[in-house]
């Protein structure tokens, strides 16, 4: 028998939240099989068994945060070519053990479908086999919403009140949210802009490479922190000096299955248009599937965040720090303008700059968004220089 440890997932990360168990006890696991669902401080990752065998006991507790080199699970009979190196110490001294969870009844029907432990403990509440729910999630995982509509009472219904506790990406959010309005005096400013050239341009290209309305504002956003580096730089807080970062790695906002998370776009002040416009692309969808390593998820000197048509009219979006600024773009609406002193429609939206008030003033950031705006409304090249006066 084997105990299967936390393994060091890379990049600095310590320790683990148990987000999700795969497996129960009993079942059979197979090499390369996901075993458990990892949360840690960088990412939210899927750990695989390195060999074949039994489950024989789960040592840890869903949503229990442990050191790297904790044992998480036993195993029986295991086979494979990892088998006589799962068990090994890992050089530092032994972390402790969490205690195994309690004996309990045998796992319901269902254990086996994929299902967030949150959805497990409401199929539960409702007398509902996962197993007979059909599942509209990425591998047919089970939802919330799916219960609802298999029958489980939906929020309102209950005679108590319910509580779930943060776990993976939500805890993970909660704790970085909390330690940038430690850090950061925040100040935003407000921008209306005219999208209509940016979107126009958007609409007429095909192809892939073809940018998006999006792919026009990240490149403009590159464009503009090459003319204000001061945007592109964090703030030594031990010797009070402002650093100035060689390369723009730009993170962006993206809305996940397991919450807000900010994949990063590395060295886009390198990239042309129709590049960053594919990159941006295959970024954002692997965000979505949950398929990024933790090192794409870590690093961004500057963030962008855009909700699309969920953008609203304005917003206030914390400073991504150690960033000393967030670029928050709201919803492109039809609005009345006046052009050449005639009342017209336009299609209109609001950028709103949160920066940190240490590092920069508002005469810098008032700056900084006009020349992004400017960029805007000649979107055939954001990256060109501005026209001569």
């Amino acid at each position: 028998m084997l105990e299967f440890r936390l393994p060091d997932l890379g990049e600095g990360v310590t320790e683990g939240e148990v987000v999700e168990w795969r497996v129960r006890p009993g079942a059979t696991i197979r090499s390369d099989e996901v075993l458990v669902v990892v949360g840690t401080d960088k990412a939210t990752v899927e750990i695989p068994s390195p060999f074949t065998g039994t489950v024989a006991a789960l040592l840890v507790s869903e949503g229990t945060v442990v050191p790297v080199g904790t044992p998480l699970v036993r195993i029986e009979d295991p086979t494979g070519p990892a088998s006589t190196t799962a068990a090994t110490p890992p050089a530092t001294a032994p972390a402790p053990t969490a205690p195994p969870p309690p004996a309990g009844p045998p796992a319901p029907q269902g254990a086996s479908v994929p299902a967030l432990p949150a959805v497990r403990r409401q199929a539960r509440r409702a007398g509902l086999d996962l197993a007979r729910v059909p599942g509209t999630g990425p591998g047919g995982r089970v939802r919330a919403a799916d219960l609802l509509r298999a029958g489980a009472p939906g929020p309102g219904s209950a005679t108590r009140e319910r509580r779930e506790p943060l776990r993976g990406a939500r805890r993970v959010a909660a704790e970085r949210l909390a330690e940038a309005h430690r850090h950061v005096p925040q100040v935003t400013y407000v921008l209306d802009v005219d999208f209509g050239p940016a979107e126009a341009a958007a609409a007429s290209g095909k192809g892939v490479g073809s940018p998006t309305l999006l792919g026009y504002v990240c490149a403009a956003t590159v464009a503009t922190l090459h003319l204000h580096p001061i945007f592109n730089s964090r703030y030594d807080e031990a010797t009070g000096e402002v650093v100035y970062l060689p390369v723009i790695d730009l993170g962006l906002a993206v809305q996940a299955a397991g919450g807000l998370i900010v994949p990063v776009l590395r060295d886009a002040g390198a990239l042309t248009l129709p590049d960053m416009q594919v990159a941006l692309a295959e970024l954002i969808e692997r965000a979505r599937q949950g398929h990024l390593g933790a090192a794409e998820l870590t690093g961004a000197t500057f963030t962008v965040s855009s909700a699309g048509r969920l953008g609203g009219l304005l917003a206030t979006p914390l400073v991504n720090w150690p960033n000393v600024a967030t670029l928050g773009v709201h919803a492109v609406a039809d609005r009345a303008v006046v052009r050449d002193g005639r009342l017209a429609i336009g299609r209109m939206a609001n950028l709103s700059l949160s920066f940190d008030h240490r590092v920069i003033d508002g005469m810098a950031a008032a700056a900084f968004l006009h020349e992004l705006a400017d960029r805007l409304r000649r979107p055939t090249d954001p990256g060109a220089p501005p026209p001569a006066a």
